[in-house]
């Protein structure tokens, strides 16, 4: 589930000495699409680490969160009663 895609002058890279496991973040690039991944020392990553892009061409970011429980749930129940 993305959250609200928030422009990229309002985020603030993690201090990554200090932080355990983060999440990637959903990046907006205007020519490129969606990229899933981390943004450190002002290059983009994927969620694998691998090299993207300089972050600077990223516009705007989305953080994700896992998917709620009771989506999940009722999605299995429908799925499971459909008659089709």
């Amino acid at each position: 589930m993305t959250g609200t895609w928030k422009p990229i002058a309002e985020y603030v890279e993690p201090s990554w000495e200090e932080v355990g496991e983060i999440s990637p973040i959903l990046f907006w690039r205007a020519r490129k699409g969606a990229a899933l991944g981390y943004i450190r020392d002002g290059e983009l990553f994927d969620a694998r680490w691998v090299y993207i892009c300089d972050a600077s061409k990223a516009t705007h970011f989305s953080e994700i969160g896992a998917p709620d429980p009771k989506v999940v749930e009722l999605d299995t129940i429908y799925l499971g009663t459909s008659s089709g």
